[in-house]
């Protein structure tokens, strides 16, 4: 029976994890070939820091994301907050550093994320981030090398049942920019997101949107469908005519890229999703959202973030992804691929230089050796 100060010292801090020598090494293994995949691709790895000042940050979060955000004080009294998504790190990063001479730049990373997470929400394994950010790069071309680059990483990790879900935040704020105050916005949004239609229909009722042009609304925000029946949802709305004109260009977009996906990629599984619509407000193009069977929530998330750079003062366009790893591994296909395999070879000799020459004429061979 161990006692309360010895179960203590058992204890880890909520919103972190401890993983076991073969864990770790197969982990190791996972990350090095995503990062060999990314950099054949020309995405160079990058380093961000592991804090920074919160009051930085705090206009790019949403209510409930600062909620998650660990913070702390230095000694010196400034508000600090630790990294809970590389991506506004890497921003600020990039924004500092780079030069218009220097675009389009291409970079990945592989790092831990520390965030509270409510305890009955709470899953062991959603602290590793890996992914890519193209800078410099906007249109068409730089979205499908996103998503292209996205499939083919979930093609290396053989994630077969995973399915792409491809929306816009641009239609999103096309459609409500005009009518919708910032506050009113982000209720939408969280409706929108939560799929409550019922809530959707008694919202827009609320701010004085006409009943026709709500129930348009729903029918494009609800919609989830391949690429013919989103064509086919385009072509309906066509005949309503009660959308938005500038509304109608986020929806052709969207049908080009899949169209363009398909062509290349047959066999991937995307779905078009107007109710992903981004959850962060920093968002400004095409977002998405990678999901697999038995999950709780999505495993990759990204998408165009054409003014986020610029908020760190360097304005350059920029789309990309990341995936929480830990959150999939254990679903990876032959995981064994990525397992210890090669014997490790022990060296005995009572004399220890001799030992070690033997050992190291094994190590120049590729073994792996102990003394």
């Amino acid at each position: 029976m161990l006692t309360g100060e010895i179960r203590n010292l058992f204890q880890i801090p909520q919103g972190t994890e401890s993983l076991s020598l073969k864990e770790t090494s197969t982990h190791r293994r996972i990350t090095d070939a995503l990062e060999a995949l990314f950099l054949s691709w020309g995405y160079f790895p990058v380093q961000t820091p592991v804090f920074d000042f919160f009051d930085i940050y705090r206009p790019l979060l949403k209510s409930a994301s600062l909620e998650k955000v660990y913070r702390l004080i230095d000694r010196d009294g400034d508000l600090l907050m630790l990294r809970s998504d590389v991506t506004l790190f890497l921003a600020k990063q990039m924004g500092l550093s780079l030069k218009a001479k220097d675009l389009p730049v291409r970079v990945s990373y592989a790092d831990s994320i520390l965030r509270h997470q409510d305890r009955e929400d709470i899953s062991h394994n959603e602290f590793f981030q890996v992914g890519v950010e193209l800078i410099g790069k906007d249109g068409l071309h730089g979205d499908l090398e996103i998503l292209m680059l996205l499939i083919s990483t979930l093609e290396l990790l053989e994630l077969s049942e995973a399915v792409i879900h491809v929306g816009s935040r641009a239609l999103f704020r096309c459609c409500f920019d005009r009518v919708l105050e910032t506050g009113d916005l982000e209720e939408l949004e969280k409706i929108i997101m939560s799929r409550n239609w019922r809530k959707f229909t008694e919202f827009l009722h609320g701010v004085d949107i006409e009943a026709p042009e709500i129930a348009l609304y729903k029918k494009i925000f609800s919609f989830i469908g391949s690429d013919m029946e989103f064509r086919e949802l385009r072509s309906a709305i066509s005949a309503y005519g009660l959308l938005p004109a500038e509304a109608l260009g986020p929806l052709d977009y969207l049908e080009e890229l899949l169209a363009s996906i398909k062509s290349m990629k047959p066999a991937a599984c995307m779905r078009a999703d107007l109710s992903e619509i981004g959850g962060q407000p920093y968002y400004t193009g095409i977002v998405f959202r990678g999901y697999l069977p038995g999950l709780d929530s999505a495993a990759a998330f990204g998408g165009r973030y054409n003014n986020l750079l610029g908020f760190f003062g360097f304005n350059a366009p920029s789309v990309g992804f990341s995936i929480l790893l830990r959150k999939i591994e254990s679903r990876i296909g032959g995981l064994e691929r990525f397992s210890l395999k090669e014997e490790i070879v022990k060296v005995k000799d009572n004399n220890f230089i001799e030992a070690y020459t033997k050992a190291e004429a094994l190590r120049k061979k590729g073994k792996i050796v102990i003394l």
